[in-house]
Formats: structure tokens, sequence, C-alpha cells
């Protein structure tokens, strides 16, 4: 098999077999059903995660340039700094909405593909992916759109509150600390949403109401994950204010990551919490299969 068939997994299903596959050669948990995901699928992730990156390619070039635009305002700019530095922060959020709105149908496709992945399911990367884009567009667009307000929203609602708590009153702490609460909320939302979206015929109001109840089900874990997730991102970012001498490096780390496997490796943890989460509370009242993937109890 050539390497671009590696790559996106040509090949793989028609491969013969060395032995019969037994119901005791599946894995018995979610954790190695994840890793043995992984452990298949890896080349065909790294695929995807190309295919993922080009509808991304705006929003991280336009990031990439504010980030240096932000570490010269730090080095350079003394006292001033920090003051340049926000205002450079808004206009980023602002023009980057637009960036992370285009991206919803493109992540139901991506989603798609890795929920069967992740329940032990063959897909097809390309086929899958573009039929998936072509059924969700609209919810998804409308997701992906929501995305990208909030983070603008939340930055300058919460330093006006910020504002008006030193100046005014500190009553303004409430909102604030409901802004947090909702930007939260919706954060966590993401990591299953466009699982639902692809899996269930919902309604946008329907949607939203699932994808909150989980988030809240099972909140260690969707924090846990979420967390985990973020934690090369907010070392890339926090580099910029507190070490931008390091920062080239976290920033060409990070950014080789995300551009070969970070994308799809996220999504597959997502998707893996996701099929988790509804085969627990939804499948079983609608009558759907539950432990796909896994072995049998009996």
């Amino acid at each position: 098999m050539n390497f671009i068939g590696r790559i996106f997994g040509a090949g793989r299903i028609n491969r013969p077999a060395n032995r019969d596959f037994k119901p005791e050669d599946l894995p018995d948990t979610r954790v190695r059903l994840f890793f043995d995901t992984l452990k298949i699928r890896w080349s065909s992730m790294v695929g995807l995660n190309l295919l993922y990156l080009v509808i991304w390619l705006p929003a991280i070039v336009w990031t990439g340039i504010n980030g240096m635009a932000m570490q010269q305002a730090l080095t350079e700019q003394g006292e001033a700094a920090f003051s340049v530095v926000g205002e450079l922060t808004m206009t980023w959020l602002l023009l980057l909405w637009p960036l992370i709105a285009v991206t919803g149908p493109w992540t139901a496709g991506m989603s798609f593909v890795l929920r069967n992945w992740a329940r032990g399911e063959h897909s097809f990367v390309f086929s899958d992916f573009w039929e998936a884009v072509k059924k969700n567009w609209k919810q998804a667009l409308l997701v992906s759109t929501v995305t990208g307000v909030i983070p603008f929203l939340f930055y300058w609602l919460f330093r006006f509150y910020a504002q008006m708590a030193r100046s005014v009153s500190a009553a303004f702490l409430i909102p604030q600390g409901i802004l947090l609460l909702v930007a939260t909320a919706w954060v966590l939302m993401l990591e299953v949403v466009y699982m639902l979206m692809v899996t269930y015929k919902f309604t946008v109001r329907q949607l939203l109401k699932n994808a909150l109840a989980l988030s809240v089900a099972k909140l260690p874990a969707f924090a846990g994950v979420r967390l985990l997730t973020l934690a090369l991102p907010a070392a890339m970012i926090l580099s910029l204010f507190y070490a931008p001498g390091s920062a080239i490096y976290w920033w060409t780390v990070g950014g080789f990551f995300y551009m070969v496997f970070g994308f799809s490796l996220n999504r597959l943890l997502y998707a893996s919490l996701a099929n988790w989460v509804c085969e627990e509370y939804i499948n079983p009242k609608i009558g759907a299969p539950t432990r796909m993937g896994l072995r049998p109890r009996t």
C-alpha cells in the first residue's frame, strides 16, 4: 500500500484477516475502545485532519498575524503594552467571528466520520464527510456562527462589567458571573452538539437542549476532556504574555501538532465522550443500540 493510501485509509477494508474475529477481541471499556480506534485509524485521521485544516486556515493565519503583533507590542510598547494588546484582541476576535462561522458544516462532516470510527465502525473519509456536510450544513452553520461571536461578546462585555464593577457598583459582578457561566456552558456543549446533529433528527431547540442536558449530567467528564484539549492552546497564548522569549517554540510545536493530527485527535475525544453519554441517556429511550464497539456483556 502506498503512502497516500495509508494516509487516507485506502485498501484497509479489503485487507484479509489473519484469523477469525471473535467477540472476545472487542475492547471491554471505552478507554480501550478509544486507544484501539487511535491505533487502527491514526493514518486516516491524518488525512481527515488535512481535509479539515483547509477550512480553518484563514482563522489560523489571522490568529498568527495577531499573535505576532501582540508579542511585538509587549516587547516594544512598555507601560502601554497591555492597552495596545487589548485593542488588538478586540480587532482579532471581531474578524475571527466570520472565519469561525464558516467552519460549522465541515465540523459536522468530521464529527460524523469520527463518530463512526469511535464506535468501531467503518467510515469513508471523503464520501461520508461530504454527505454529512450536505445533510447538516444549516444547523452546523448556526452553531458555528454562535461559536464565532461568543469570544468577541464575552471579551467585550466582560471588560465592560469589570470596569463598571470598579467604578460604579460591585453589583455588576453578578452579570459578569452570568456571562462566564453562559460562555462555559457553550464551550462544554460544543463537545457533543455536532455529534447529536449528525446522529439524531433534532430541531435546533432540541439539539441545544439535549447538548446542555448531557454536558450538565456528565459535567466532570466534559470539563476534564475540554481542559485536556485546551492545555496546548492555553500554553501557546500564555507564552505571548508571560514568556515572549519562548513563544516561538510553543507556537511551532502547537502549529505542527494541529496541522498534522491535533484537530482529529480532539474530535475523536469528543466523539468518544458523546457516544458514551448518548448511549447512556438517549439510545435506551428510543430503542437504539448501546455499547457499540464494545465487547458484549454476555
